[in-house]
C-alpha cells in the first residue's frame, strides 16, 4: 500500500480503483539477479496476491537448462524466483503474452500490467485500462487489489495525441517496422494510425515494437481498436510513415552479417504461429537451428510442431524469452522477424542482428 500511495502522490492521482487481474515482471533471474530475487523472496514470506495474477518469462526453460548449457547456480537461482511468485499465489504463466492463454480483461476494465507489449496489447487492441506498471508496482497492485486511477485508467489519459499516416500496405514485419518508427518518432506519446488494418497477431507486433523504441502504452487504429471511433483527433499534429521510412528502419536494425540463429517469440509466439513455423521449417529446413520462444501452454498444445522443429535442429523453448535468456554464452548474432527483438538484443543480449522477415530468412539460410 505504501507502494502504490507513493505512485498515486508522484501522478496526483485521487483514489485508488480495484482491478481485476495484475501481471507481473521481473521474472528473469539474468535481469533482475540476486537484489531482485531477495525482494521478492522478502515479500513471498507473508504478501498474498488479491486478484488472479500472471508474470512475466523467466531467464531460460527450466525444463531444458541443462541441454543448453545452462550454468547450475542460475538454474537454481531461477528456480527461487520461480517458487517465490508460486509462494504468493501467482499463476506460473512465465509468459509475456497472457492475452494469448486466456486473460483478456474487457473494455474498460481496470488492471495492473507490467510488460510493454501486454500493456500495449491491453489497452489498443483490448479496450482494458492499465499504466505501464514496473515490477514492484504491479506487484503491489495485485497484493492489494487496487491501482492508483491515472494516466491511461482515466478517459483524458487515452486521448491520442498525434495522427499517424501510413503510406504503405503492410504485411508481416511491416508490422514491427511501423511500430519501431512511429515508436521513435512519437516517444511517451499516444498515436492514432490511419491508413491500413491489421489482425490481433498483425497488432501484437506493432505493439511490442511501438512500446519498445518509444514509451507508448497505448495506441489507435482507425476502423479496427474499440475506442479509434470517439477518440478526438481534429487539430492534432500529424506523420506520415512512408515505406522508403520501413525500409530504413529495417535497415538501421541490421548490424549482423551472419546469423548463428533464427529465433522468434519476443513477444512469445501463439499456437498459429509456432504451427506455422513448423509448417515453414518443414518446408524449406534451415542450416542453422531455429530457436522459438513460446508458453508451456502453447508448447504442451503444439507437441507436432515442436517436434517438428526440434527434428530439423531447432529449440521449441517454454516460460522464457528470446531477450531475457542467456543467448550470449552460445551465439553472437541473432536473425529475427521480431522488431522488439532486435530492439533489445544489442543492449541485453550482446547480440548482433539481422532484422528481416521470416520467410526471407529461411531461404536465406537453407
Amino acid at each position: 500500500m505504501q507502494i502504490l500511495l507513493a505512485l498515486g502522490g508522484l501522478s496526483e492521482a485521487k483514489r485508488l480503483v480495484p482491478i481485476t487481474s495484475a501481471h507481473v515482471s521481473g521474472a528473469s533471474y539474468k535481469m533482475i539477479g540476486d537484489s531482485g530475487l531477495e525482494f521478492l523472496e522478502d515479500f513471498a514470506r507473508d504478501a498474498r496476491v488479491a486478484v488472479p495474477t500472471t508474470v512475466n518469462p523467466l531467464g531460460t526453460d527450466l525444463a531444458q537448462w541443462k541441454e543448453l548449457g545452462i550454468p547450475a547456480d542460475f538454474a537454481e537461482k531461477q528456480a527461487r524466483i520461480a517458487r517465490a511468485y508460486a509462494t504468493m499465489g501467482v499463476r506460473p504463466s512465465f509468459s509475456c503474452t497472457p492475452y494469448l492463454i486466456g486473460v483478456r480483461p474487457g473494455l474498460g476494465e481496470h488492471v495492473a500490467w507490467a510488460e510493454s507489449n501486454a500493456v500495449c496489447f491491453a489497452n489498443s487492441v483490448l479496450g482494458a485500462r492499465t499504466n505501464r506498471e514496473g515490477g514492484p508496482s504491479a506487484l503491489a497492485a495485485s497484493i492489494v487489489g487496487a491501482t492508483p486511477e491515472d494516466g491511461l485508467h482515466t478517459d483524458e489519459g487515452r486521448k491520442p495525441t498525434i495522427v499517424v499516416h501510413v503510406t504503405t500496405k503492410p504485411r508481416g514485419l511491416d508490422f514491427s517496422l511501423i511500430g519501431l518508427v512511429a515508436g521513435e518518432r512519437v516517444g511517451e506519446g499516444l498515436p492514432y494510425f490511419r491508413g491500413f488494418r491489421g489482425t490481433e497477431e498483425d497488432q501484437k507486433w506493432l505493439g511490442a515494437a511501438l512500446a519498445s523504441s518509444g514509451s507508448c502504452g497505448m495506441y489507435h487504429l482507425d476502423g479496427v481498436t474499440p475506442e479509434a471511433r470517439r477518440a478526438p483527433t481534429r487539430g492534432l499534429p500529424s506523420m506520415t510513415i512512408t515505406r522508403r521510412d520501413l525500409v530504413a528502419a529495417k535497415r538501421s536494425y541490421t548490424d549482423g552479417n551472419e546469423a548463428d540463429v533464427i529465433a522468434l517469440g519476443s513477444p512469445q509466439l501463439s499456437e498459429h504461429e509456432v504451427r506455422e513455423i513448423a509448417h515453414r521449417v518443414e518446408r524449406t529446413p534451415p542450416r542453422i537451428p531455429v530457436w522459438v520462444f513460446t508458453s508451456r501452454t502453447v508448447r504442451d498444445a503444439n507437441l507436432e510442431a515442436a517436434g517438428i522443429i526440434e527434428r530439423h535442429g531447432g529449440r521449441v523453448l517454454a516460460d522464457t524469452c528470446l531477450e531475457v535468456t542467456l543467448l550470449e554464452h552460445r551465439f553472437g548474432t541473432v536473425a529475427t522477424p521480431s522488431g522488439k527483438g532486435a530492439y533489445y538484443l544489442p543492449s541485453l543480449c550482446k547480440q548482433k542482428v539481422i532484422l528481416d522477415d521470416i520467410e526471407r530468412l529461411l531461404e536465406r539460410y537453407a
